[in-house]
């Protein structure tokens, strides 16, 4: 068995994996064959020409500021979009524009005017879960319309017993509710009212990015010994560390450090990823994408790539729709490949029963078994795993290393800022 000299490596070669890299000149290791993790794009053929999906769902960039946007202009160029996302009521057939606290008024006068007062109501005392939180803040009336059963979906049932989390998603400004409630004009948007994408796709960016990094791909680390500081790798290699910069997910990075605790690691959900394409429906959205609260298949969100970008379609093909389609499942209950196959097929029957797809020509799946992570109310193993990794110079960062809500433009920034700081400090190769 041989053994390389001992540095510092990153682990993981997803956005921040990359960032980080890019900057500090440390090798990342990475276990599939490609480096982006799930922000990578491929193409499905049809009899209509090949239709580009992405592994994870539309990968859109978020909260780019000046600074990282420059960052990011170095790669190609960006298009910007003023994002466009609804609530669809599959029983009625009807769309309402997000926020949908800010557009009571289609849900007609009467109902409208209940939910207003449940949400002008006085609040007590601060909400532990999710499921607290989102009926104190809404009431119950909304609650039962579309906050529970979507989040009911989206947790994969997690929604009563996690905290709450990404409250700054639901704005609640109530001059804008009580105009929407009468058809007025909203003043407020919401979060995130403009993203970006790569106009050459989301592969050219990381494929760009990839190449002024140093990745070594299908280097998979199975155990980190941090007695000895050493690496074990799939492939039978042993190769010394100072110091890991870990972007994988957290309870992996635990469980590869031997690293165990008396408290239940917090929970995630994977999600199941069906990717469609085919003629467009009489009624299918203009929107980027849109959530709903009850699916006959379980699904919870659908995204139309090609509202966003004709490029994931068939060349000379307008008159088509690609489109991704997520559900959330608890970690570790992945379906079978029969199950999943009839899941995609089911749920391409009822987009066709909706009217957002008229036919299908071109479909496939993919599995994210960590996609969203959780904290549950009053849980200190995020801190208490991170600590104890730190102690043994493992050192996190990313959306899954640090165990919590962020999007691409974040995750940029965490893997420029530790890659920044491990160059400071001597960490390159």
């Amino acid at each position: 068995m041989m053994m390389r000299k001992a540095q510092g490596w990153i682990i993981g070669a997803g956005m921040t994996g990359l960032a980080a890299s890019h900057v500090s000149g440390a090798a990342a290791l990475e276990a599939a064959e490609r480096p982006g993790g799930i922000c990578r794009s491929y193409v499905v053929p049809s009899a209509a020409g090949g239709y580009r999906f992405e592994i994870g769902g539309g990968h859109w960039v978020f909260g780019g500021d000046t600074i990282l946007n420059c960052f990011l202009a170095r790669f190609g160029e960006w298009r910007s979009y003023r994002r466009k996302s609804a609530v669809y009521f599959p029983g009625e057939g009807t769309l309402v524009p997000c926020p949908l606290q800010y557009h009571l008024a289609a849900l007609g006068p009467k109902l409208a005017a209940q939910c207003v007062a449940e949400m002008r109501r006085e609040r007590r005392g601060t909400p532990r879960t999710m499921a607290a939180w989102i009926e104190q803040r809404f009431g119950p009336t909304l609650t039962r319309i579309f906050f529970g059963p979507f989040h009911e979906l989206y947790t994969a049932g997690l929604w009563t017993a996690i905290a709450p989390q990404d409250t700054y998603k639901t704005p609640l400004n109530m001059e804008d509710i009580v105009r929407g409630a009468g058809g007025g004009p909203v003043v407020g948007g919401g979060y995130n009212g403009t993203f970006l994408y790569p106009a050459a796709g989301l592969d050219a960016f990381v494929d760009a990015l990839g190449s002024r990094a140093s990745v070594e791909t299908r280097a998979q680390v199975k155990r980190i010994d941090t007695d000895r500081r050493r690496l074990e790798l799939a492939d039978g290699r042993v190769m010394g560390y100072e110091w890991l910069l870990a972007t994988v997910p957290l309870d992996d990075v635990a469980r590869m450090a031997g690293i165990g605790l008396d408290v239940e690691p917090d929970p995630s959900t994977a999600v199941l990823v069906a990717n469609l394409g085919g003629r467009r429906g009489p009624k299918c959205p203009s929107q980027h994408w849109i959530y709903v609260p009850r699916s006959r298949s379980g699904f919870h969100r659908v995204g139309f790539y090609s509202n966003v970008d004709a490029r994931f379609l068939p060349v000379e093909a307008a008159d088509r729709v690609s489109v991704y389609v997520e559900r959330s499942f608890r970690r570790g209950r992945r379906p079978s490949d029969a199950e999943t196959a009839k899941y995609t097929a089911d749920v391409g029957q009822e987009l066709c029963e909706w009217g957002f797809l008229e036919t299908i020509e071109a479909s496939s799946a993919n599995w994210v078994e960590t996609a969203y992570t959780w904290t549950t109310p009053g849980s200190q193993w995020r801190e208490a795993v991170i600590g104890r990794l730190n102690e043994s110079g493992i050192f996190t960062a990313g959306r899954y290393g640090n165990w919590r809500f962020q999007g691409i433009a974040e995750s940029l920034r965490e893997g420029l800022l530790a890659g920044a700081m491990l160059r400071e400090n001597g960490g390159s190769r």
